[in-house]
């Protein structure tokens, strides 16, 4: 299922305009001033699909901010999409009642904590800790509080020797406090005035339907029931770390809701995974009015469990650009000694910059303590504690002295939310059962809410899922070299064929242009699964698709190689990355591949999108001539794609389907994988953004 090798990963954006390169090397012959290889060259617009060095989450993710505030507001719009999509959130599902649990209370001195147990979904729990301070008058601010890949998780409590180590260091000082350090943030900033919820990871403490570390399974790979990380799952935008996403956004949706919580202060904190949590909430729900993720958001490493990654979600982006998202509303980080450990220079200054767009550098604060391992020690929670008593307005004048005090922590019996009448999920609520089912009815759900939705309504959302899918970012012209051979008359015409290269792989495309008459009233472009093979026969001929139009006389034809097409090698399969992080094989997962590169199917969709653009760009003969797409012979997916996102730069769209589906992909090196796209509708969805009446389509059944 997977090709694999030294964390290798792509990154291949669309080639760009060579178009004045071509045109200065092809034009310097007498040859070339003969009208019909004039019309000719003109119309000679390729692409190149290029591969630059490879991405993993490991590698380095740069963030350089807009010139503009308008600038970045678009960027914004379009960030916000691509990662609600990459989550599968793209739109937000409907709510359903979250039949809230409140139950089990703790007495404390200062605070209540109560057992909380919330359906995010129908069947599925979210479960966790609510601290209420007590004796408090009017409103008060709520902090959710995810806890990342802590042993245990909110159940946590560090071993003796971890915590002599942690004393030693001077990361804790103060027994309980540093020794349930989770426990501990929860307490302080319920005594400071906050009402905290503490709420699970999947897979961690009570959350016990399924395990946290699934990965790729083959017996969860069937097209009538899937689980997560198959090519099901994949296609339909379901993924752990969207599941854990609109847990945050249910969470959020409750704490506003309790009579003691003032709405329009609602914070949220965490470390490691549950800083990725934090800033990813905070990137896209606007109700949040503070956000301090810990040891997470770098240019370095962007997040090392299958939790804190999904298909599209770091294309062309990273962890820092998407904690910017939140900007010109309070962000707090931390650094240490780990990925994190350059964000003083490399991340945090662009950050910054971009909260200057909006006048608002001293909102974005980074507390750098490199002296020390990851964490969310002492020192990590009290820069916390400060910028939530600024930023909430707690009102509290700390001098000096220590904000935690000792504590009286809770025993795993008092905070486990399944006791008494509140049992523990069993049977078919848990494990693979409970997984295919809450997939499938989370499918049908998202179907019936977009067939619920007006037609264009509905057409808006394909639209703008397909362009966060497809994505791609534009290279300069002095990143190419164009070769070109000599045209030649063939008994069909004049035969031409130009070779892109990227000067930085050596990588290349072919494409060939083809005309029987020097006149050109019409450009026909041809796309299919092989590429130019696909049009040519045995003597090197073209078919009778191509013969008959040459026939005509008025037509030029353009037969493109997409990405991975023609050649020696032609690509079968996408090579994937097993693991993002040399771990356990429960790691395996595609996001590790298209979480950070773009697909084989949406490069070969970006090559197609340039050169069609070019042709109408650059001064072409065709510039105004009809250009009519043909997507045949396993080409429909990417003309169809193209011409539902180029809208009426191409003139009619010809494909035969051959009743194709991206359903039925079976594998998730499938080259024309494309994560997603099954829950907004498949190729139909696709084929419906275009202009019917000047769309044919065959090959249905």
């Amino acid at each position: 299922m997977f090709h694999t090798g030294n964390n290798v990963k792509w990154v291949i954006p669309p080639a760009l305009h060579f178009w004045y390169n071509a045109y200065a090397r092809l034009f310097s012959t007498e040859f070339f001033m003969k009208p019909h290889i004039l019309i000719l060259a003109l119309v000679v617009i390729c692409t190149v699909s290029v591969i630059a060095e490879d991405k993993t989450l490991n590698s380095y993710f740069p963030f350089d901010p807009p010139q503009t505030r308008q600038q970045w507001e678009q960027r914004r719009i379009e960030l916000k999409q691509q990662i609600l999509v990459s989550q599968g959130l793209f739109p937000l599902p409907d709510k359903t009642d979250l039949k809230p649990i409140v139950h089990h209370p703790i007495e404390r001195d200062e605070y209540t904590v109560y057992g909380v147990i919330l359906e995010a979904v129908p069947g599925y729990y979210v479960t966790g800790n609510l601290y209420v301070p007590k004796n408090r008058a009017g409103k008060m601010p709520g902090v959710l509080s995810p806890h990342g890949h802590w042993y245990n998780g909110r159940f946590h409590e560090h071993p003796d020797k971890d915590f002599a180590r942690e004393l030693e260091t001077g990361a804790e000082k103060y027994d309980p406090c540093g020794r349930f350090p989770l426990q501990a943030r929860c307490v302080t900033l319920a005594r400071l005035g906050c009402v905290v919820f503490h709420y699970d990871m999947i897979g961690y403490a009570d959350s016990v339907q399924f395990d946290h570390h699934l990965g790729v399974r083959e017996a969860m790979n069937t097209k009538e029931n899937w689980g997560f990380f198959s090519p099901q799952a994949e296609l339909r935008g379901q993924n752990t770390m969207g599941l854990q996403t609109l847990a945050s956004i249910r969470a959020l949706d409750w704490l506003e809701t309790l009579p003691e919580v003032d709405k329009r202060r609602i914070a949220i904190t965490g470390a490691s995974g549950g800083g990725t949590q934090s800033f990813i909430l905070a990137a896209i729900d606007d109700r949040l009015a503070a956000s301090f993720p810990a040891v997470m958001v770098s240019t370095s490493m962007q997040g090392g469990c299958s939790c804190e990654n999904a298909c599209h979600l770091r294309v062309e982006t990273g962890n820092v650009e998407i904690a910017a998202l939140f900007a010109p509303k309070p962000q707090g980080l931390t650094a240490a000694d780990d990925w994190t450990k350059e964000m003083e220079t490399k991340g945090f200054p662009q950050l910054k910059q971009l909260y200057g767009l909006y006048s608002a550098e001293k909102a974005v604060s980074l507390f750098a303590r490199i002296e020390f391992g990851h964490n969310y020690n002492l020192p990590s929670r009290d820069s916390m504690y400060r910028f939530m008593n600024e930023h909430l307005k707690l009102g509290h004048p700390f001098g000096d002295d220590p904000i935690e005090q000792p504590f009286m922590p809770l025993t795993v019996e008092e905070m486990t939310v399944w006791t008494g009448e509140h049992a523990k999920p069993t049977g078919d609520s848990i494990g693979d059962v409970f997984e295919r089912k809450l997939l499938r009815e989370i499918d049908q759900r998202s179907q019936a809410q977009l067939a619920a939705l007006p037609v264009e309504k509905r057409r808006e959302i394909v639209r703008g899922a397909l362009t966060a899918m497809i994505g791609g970012k534009k290279i300069g012209e002095e990143d190419r070299d164009v070769e070109a051979d000599v045209p030649k008359e063939e008994s069909y015409g004049i035969y031409w064929k130009a070779r892109i290269t990227d000067k930085r792989s050596g990588l290349a495309v072919t494409v060939v242009t083809l005309f029987s008459q020097p006149t050109g009233d019409e450009l026909c472009v041809f796309v299919s699964k092989n590429g130019i093979s696909d049009y040519f026969d045995e003597n090197n001929q073209p078919i009778d698709e191509i013969a008959k139009l040459l026939a005509l006389g008025n037509k030029g034809i353009m037969i493109i190689d997409l990405h991975g097409q023609g050649g020696e090698q032609p690509l079968e399969r996408a090579p994937l990355v097993v693991s993002g992080n040399g771990r356990e094989p429960w790691h395996h997962s595609l996001a590790y591949t298209y979480g950070y590169n773009p697909t084989a199917f949406a490069q070969r969709v970006q090559g197609l999108m340039t050169m069609i653009s070019m042709t109408r760009n650059r001064g072409s003969k065709f510039a105004q001539a009809k250009l009519t797409l043909y997507g045949l012979h396993g080409g429909a997916p990417y003309a169809a794609a193209a011409r539902a996102l180029l809208g009426d730069v191409v003139d009619e769209l010809i494909v035969d389907t051959e009743s194709f589906r991206f359903a039925n992909i079976e594998t998730l090196d499938d080259v024309n994988m494309l994560p997603g796209i099954v829950k907004y509708g498949d190729l139909p969805a696709i084929l419906e953004l275009s202009d019917p009446a000047n769309t044919t389509i065959r090959g249905e059944r």
